[in-house]
């Protein structure tokens, strides 16, 4: 069995090798200040009323469902799987 002896050899790894990354000194970093226009938000406005507009003619829009299934099976999906592979190591 060459899984448990991997797996501890991870697990050690992890555990000492994240303190003593986490004990290196930061190096400073150079603050960058950028100045803000009020351009974009007078475009994002005009934007936003021809979105409305258009969202007002298509009468599809009011029962489109989006990607809701996809997202919450995938999750799923992925959480059975994740377990899975913690109940077999």
């Amino acid at each position: 069995m060459l899984l448990r002896p991997t797996t501890m050899a991870l697990v050690a790894g992890l555990a000492l090798g994240a303190p003593s990354v986490m004990a290196a000194p930061e190096k400073p970093v150079a603050a960058q200040v950028e100045s803000t226009s009020t351009a974009p938000k007078a475009a994002a406005q005009n934007e936003a009323s021809s979105y409305a507009q258009r969202e007002a003619k298509d009468q599809k829009v009011q029962n489109y469902q989006g990607g809701n299934t996809v997202i919450i099976t995938m999750s799923a999906g992925a959480l059975v799987l994740l377990l899975f592979l913690l109940l077999i190591i």
